[in-house]
């Protein structure tokens, strides 16, 4: 399919291009005339404030529109705009996805919301709530229109946790907005662009979703994370509400205050959506926020700028440490590229291609962590090409509170990471077992 997307070079529209194009999509980027450049796939000029500019994008090549922009601000804008995408849409049964978000659910408290359950919108959402019914009235016209609540989103160093950890370093403290019994409804931006595939691809008209992975995350212990990423001991503090609306503004910290419980069970039993990522706290404390060292790391061949590709490939690698440790057999598989990976293992079975790693892997991963498990540390890397790099890993065997298992051999597994739509991930890895002797 060929997708307009609206807002792809944001937090979440870059992870939801990069899946688009992971899935075989054709995405087409909607920027304003400014901001053209080289991004690596088609660009049209348009700007939300101008309907006719809108309208021209959508040309009857456009299999797909998804509207990713954070709004206006302006409901009269963002109406004029939803307007102008949907009109050549119309009797077409092409798609339209729009990206709300879970604020206009208002306060849940602990009774878990789904897609029924009636909006509270907070100040800053007011005016969505009619966004949201007027995408999805298209239906009736022959838009195949859908409706994506997103829940609080983390990964990769963005969204709001990096305010968290922001503020752990302001105030030398771990610091949360509001009381300590709230909750924040989570969801890892990849989980979440896997979600905008998925509805691009299948989901029916009419149809509303919730983005949701983890239904109800204690805020004081996302807090806590935050402190650690900065490294900030310490318990948690609330910052009083007023304090935070004198220096975040009021709409914005009333919406961080909020209490909420929202299920997203609907689009993983209707559409097959499979969450696989980290869950919000340890991605917070373990895997995208921490500073990343790399000192002792041996580089070569970098070419200039891409400090942040390395730290980028150390993180990647925590997260594969963190899905073997905690047996995510669905996360460690997302670190592979789909098209024709290898994989030797430490005791030297040879494995080709996505479908046989995944079936090894589901076979061996779960309770592989009963009695040890290990520990990876990035020794050195060689970039071959900018996209292309070899990483060798130290892997150290350990007990499941992290003491080192002196009895068991070292590994030096050897990855071969691409870097697809601007995500690494293993081409081909060889672990080989180090005895002494």
């Amino acid at each position: 399919m060929k997708v307009l997307l609206i807002g792809a070079s944001g937090y979440i529209g870059s992870a939801v291009s990069a899946h688009l194009a992971d899935a075989g999509h054709r995405v087409v980027a909607l920027v304003r005339a400014a901001d053209r450049q080289d991004a690596g796939h088609e660009q049209r000029v348009g700007d939300l404030a101008d309907p006719a500019s809108l309208t021209r994008a959508v040309t009857p090549d456009i299999d797909a529109v998804v509207n990713l922009a954070p709004p206006t601000g302006d409901a009269t804008v963002d109406a004029a705009a939803v307007t102008a995408l949907t009109d050549p849409l119309r009797g077409t049964g092409r798609a339209f996805v729009y990206a709300s978000g879970v604020w206009v659910l208002g306060a849940t408290g602990p009774a878990a919301a789904d897609e029924n359950a009636p909006v509270n919108p907070v100040p800053i959402v007011g005016y969505r709530p009619a966004i949201e019914r007027q995408v999805l009235d298209t239906a009736e016209v022959g838009v195949r229109a859908t409706v994506i609540r997103p829940g609080i989103v983390h990964g990769n160093g963005g969204g709001i946790p990096a305010l968290l950890v922001d503020l752990a370093r302001k105030h030398g403290t771990p610091t949360y907005i509001g009381k300590e019994a709230v909750h924040w409804p989570m969801v890892h931006v990849d989980d979440l662009a896997d979600l905008f595939v998925a509805t691009v691809e299948k989901a029916p008209a009419g149809s509303l979703w919730h983005g949701v992975a983890e239904s109800a995350v204690p805020v004081r212990d996302l807090a806590a994370a935050a402190g650690a990423a900065a490294g900030v001991d310490g318990e948690p503090r609330s910052w009083p509400l007023e304090d935070a609306r004198a220096e975040l503004g009021a709409p914005f910290a009333d919406a961080l205050a909020l209490d909420q419980t929202v299920s997203g069970d609907a689009a993983r039993e209707s559409l097959g959506w499979l969450p696989r990522r980290a869950g919000a706290v340890a991605d917070v404390r373990e895997l995208s926020y921490p500073q990343v060292d790399t000192d002792g790391i041996e580089v070569f061949g970098a070419a200039d700028g891409q400090q942040a590709d390395v730290e980028a490939i150390v993180r990647f690698v925590a997260g594969v440490q963190h899905a073997q440790q905690n047996e995510l057999v669905d996360a460690f598989m997302s670190n592979f590229r789909t098209q024709h990976p290898v994989w030797t293992t430490g005791h030297g079975k040879r494995l080709s291609g996505w479908d046989e790693i995944d079936a090894f892997t589901r076979r061996v991963l779960p309770g592989a962590t009963k009695q040890s498990t290990a520990t990876y540390e990035v020794v050195r890397i060689l970039f071959v090409r900018p996209d292309i790099a070899a990483v060798n890993v130290r892997q150290r065997p350990v007990t499941l509170d992290g003491q080192p298992l002196e009895d068991q051999p070292e590994g030096r597994p050897m990855y071969v990471l691409a870097k697809d739509n601007g995500r690494w991930r293993i081409a081909a890895a060889q672990n080989t077992q180090v005895f002494s002797g």
